[in-house]
C-alpha cells in the first residue's frame, strides 16, 4: 500500500512541471487548432507557395475595391459572367488558385472554388479564415 502511495505521489509531483511546461512553453502546440476542411489551407501554407499562385477574392465588388490581397483578381458569384473571362485572362493551366472571402464564417470562397472546379480549373484551394486572416497577419497593409 505504501508503494502505491509513493508511486501516486511521484506521478503527481511530475505532473506539476509537465503541466506548467505545456501551458507556458513558447513552442507549445496550440490547444484550439481547428482542423482544415477539404481543400482548405492556412495563410502560412499559401504564402509559402510564392508568387506563382493566383489569388481570387470572392467577396462583393465593393469589399474588393476597399482592399484585397496583392495581385488578387475579383471573382464572385453575382458577377460571374463578367468576372470569369477576366479571371481566365490571368490564369494559366495548372496554376494553383487560392480563393478567399471575408472570414471563416463566409462560404462564398467554397462556392466559387466549387464553381472553378466544375469549370475544370485545378488545383483550387480555399484560404482558411479568409480576408480576416490576411488582415490579422498583415496589419500594415
Amino acid at each position: 500500500m505504501k508503494l502505491i502511495r509513493q508511486i501516486g505521489f511521484l506521478c503527481l509531483l511530475s505532473a506539476v512541471p509537465a503541466l506548467l511546461s505545456a501551458g507556458f512553453h513558447p513552442h507549445r502546440p496550440p490547444w484550439n487548432r481547428e482542423a482544415l476542411g477539404p481543400g482548405e489551407v492556412t495563410l502560412a501554407t499559401a504564402e509559402s507557395w510564392g508568387a506563382g499562385t493566383l489569388w481570387v477574392d470572392a467577396r462583393a465588388a465593393a469589399a474588393y475595391g476597399a482592399g484585397h490581397a496583392p495581385g488578387a483578381v475579383h471573382l464572385d458569384l453575382v458577377d460571374w459572367e463578367a468576372d470569369f473571362p477576366k479571371f481566365l485572362d490571368q490564369w494559366q493551366p495548372g496554376q494553383r488558385v487560392l480563393v478567399y472571402c471575408s472570414a471563416a464564417s463566409c462560404h462564398l470562397a467554397e462556392e466559387v472554388a466549387g464553381r472553378l472546379r466544375q469549370s475544370r480549373i485545378e488545383p483550387v484551394f480555399v484560404l482558411k479564415g479568409g480576408w480576416e486572416s490576411w488582415q490579422e497577419h498583415h496589419p500594415n497593409f
